[in-house]
């Protein structure tokens, strides 16, 4: 009786990762979205033939944006304005949340400041960003201190509406097991604020970017940034240059949002999520 030998089976290939499929049925989505948005602006331009001083093509914006790179000015003016967005940044969401911390905690003194708080914060901040160029120069320090303002009062309420929102049986059971107050802040409601900050950081911090734009465009001095080039190519009535530093605007903004988000769900892991 003879026996046939089965033939050998190659090893199945593993399967991609389950959130590898949508990620790049998504990417291609959104690539296809991109090029389709690009061909339909060059036709129109070229349909209706557009001025290129008004409204440039993609490829006179992609060629603009190309020839800056090569220079370096391009990396170096959003090298300027990327510390400023992030120098204000920082020191506005240091200052709100510390202030935000001693208001809570103290209720003289946030009755005290409450009406400075309330009408400081419906100041228009470009209004004013006149007056921190003279009162700061016209250097690296005006800009940064006008972010600092776009920055300062959205993360102070949002802190404090955090610690406000802290739940009364938690505080409780603190109050039963005899905790300090520096405890209970510390183990309740910094745990419940921190979600409305990463709320606030997402706003501020695309907002904090504008306002370091518009402050260069206001008054550039010694450094050149983004706002800068977009004075420089307005005076020359090119508006490739233009289109091609707002493009960078869009992309750096669309990084910093996506940075924060990133840095919200590695931080808020215990909160659950959608999906």
């Amino acid at each position: 009786m003879s026996s046939t030998a089965e033939p050998a089976r190659a090893p199945a290939s593993p399967a991609p990762p389950a959130w590898l499929l949508p990620r790049l049925r998504g990417l291609a989505i959104g690539t296809l979205q991109l090029l389709g948005g690009l061909a339909a602006w060059e036709a129109a331009v070229r349909i209706f033939q557009v001025d290129p001083r008004i409204v440039p093509s993609p490829i006179e914006v992609i060629e603009t944006l190309w020839a800056l790179l090569e220079d370096g000015i391009l990396l170096d003016a959003t090298l300027v304005t990327l510390a400023e967005t992030l120098g204000g940044f920082v020191i506005g969401s240091v200052t709100g949340i510390g202030l935000a911390v001693l208001l809570a905690e103290v209720a003289p003194l946030r009755k005290l400041l409450r009406p400075y708080i309330v009408a400081l914060q419906a100041v228009p901040k470009v209004a004013v960003a006149p007056l921190f160029l003279i009162w700061f120069g016209f250097g690296m320090e005006s800009k940064v201190m006008l972010v600092v303002s776009i920055m300062f009062f959205p993360v102070l309420v949002n802190t404090m509406a955090g610690l406000a929102a802290a739940p009364e049986d938690q505080l409780e059971l603190m109050r039963a097991l005899r905790a300090t107050r520096w405890q209970t802040l510390r183990r309740v409601k910094l745990y419940v604020a921190l979600p409305y900050v990463f709320a606030s950081f997402e706003v501020c911090l695309v907002l904090s970017l504008t306002a370091a734009v518009v402050a260069e465009m206001l008054g550039s001095g010694t450094t050149v940034g983004l706002g800068t080039l977009i004075n420089i190519y307005s005076a020359r009535m090119a508006a490739g240059g233009v289109f091609a530093v707002l493009v960078v605007l869009s992309l750096l903004g669309v990084a910093l949002h996506g940075l924060t988000v990133w840095a919200g769900r590695r931080c808020l892991y215990w909160l659950p999520r959608a999906g």
